[in-house]
């Protein structure tokens, strides 16, 4: 009896599989089904995706009332105060002095306070013939060879407050003037006009410094402007010799705030602040002209 069981129990599972290949699916009743372990794969379902609530937007109904408060912004600095040019009581032969320099704010700051020296308008005068545009040549062609008559007609007819003397011959590679000589153009033209005046090399470290020497020798007391002293001059040469002469020099470097300041650290050795402007020059044009003023503003405000 138990071994016709089994034998119908085997057939039985053949015949299963023949049913559900045939109809892909079979109803069993009456079916007791014993297993030793039962394993259930549920396949995740799809997640609900819960929209957060928006609350809608309220309507502006009205504006905020606030008042505008400027920052208040607070300079404790001052620019040092640079003399220009000495009167007869001072032991010099010019009409009139300038001062530049004294601010305590940003450069034309005068919504925020006083400019206490306005700027000094100086034409510029050259100790031998230049090339010059049409329009400006034609008011000087006749006294173009003679610097004195030069700067007498821009003090007289085109009232210049100060003359700005280039020595352009006095360059190695244009004519080489001599110190001596160029010494003796810068006299007469004190002597032709009674401004203050600022007296510039040709660039050549070398000569530049030969040269002013011989003019700070011949403008003793006038308080003259040399333009200029720079780092690639020997330094302790020219600044030691201006030492004891009474002018005023521009420390010149090529817009790099770093250099101006080591070029004033070294002449501080030698000349006090009231007798040193600085000149961080500038670009004609494009970027150079926004990268040169961005230089003067930051050494103003070093100086606040």
């Amino acid at each position: 009896m138990r071994e016709k069981k089994d034998e119908e129990e085997g057939l039985l599972t053949p015949r299963l599989m023949e049913l559900l290949k045939e109809y892909n699916e079979i109803v069993l009743e009456d079916v007791e089904i014993e297993l030793d372990e039962l394993e259930l794969v549920l396949q995740p379902g799809a997640v609900p995706v819960i929209k957060p609530i928006v609350k809608a937007v309220e309507r502006v109904r009205e504006l905020v009332k606030e008042e505008f408060k400027e920052p208040e912004m607070e300079w404790v600095g001052k620019v040092v105060e640079v003399k220009l040019g000495a009167t007869k009581s001072e032991g010099g032969t010019r009409d009139r002095t300038f001062i530049i320099g004294g601010e305590t704010l940003p450069a034309f700051y005068m919504f925020k306070g006083v400019m206490p020296h306005p700027p000094v308008i100086a034409m510029d005068v050259f100790d031998m013939r230049i090339s010059l545009p049409k329009c400006i040549k034609m008011h000087f062609k006749d006294v173009m060879d003679d610097p004195a008559e030069w700067a007498k007609r821009c003090v007289e007819k085109y009232g210049a407050e100060m003359i700005n003397l280039h020595m352009v011959s006095i360059d190695p590679y244009v004519k080489d003037t001599p110190p001596s000589e160029a010494a003796k153009v810068v006299e007469e033209v004190l002597q032709a006009v009674k401004v203050p005046l600022c007296v510039g090399g040709s660039g050549d470290p070398v000569k530049d410094v030969k040269v002013f020497k011989k003019v700070a020798d011949v403008a003793e007391g006038e308080r003259i402007l040399i333009n200029s002293i720079n780092l690639d001059m020997k330094l302790e040469d020219i600044a030691e010799y201006l030492k004891d002469k009474d002018c005023v020099i521009i420390a010149f470097t090529p817009m790099d705030l770093d250099k101006a300041r080591e070029l004033n650290r070294k002449l501080y050795d030698y000349l006090p602040k009231d007798r040193i402007i600085m000149d961080t020059n500038i670009a004609g044009i494009g970027y150079g002209l926004e990268y040169g003023f961005t230089v003067m503003e930051r050494a103003r405000l070093a100086a606040l």
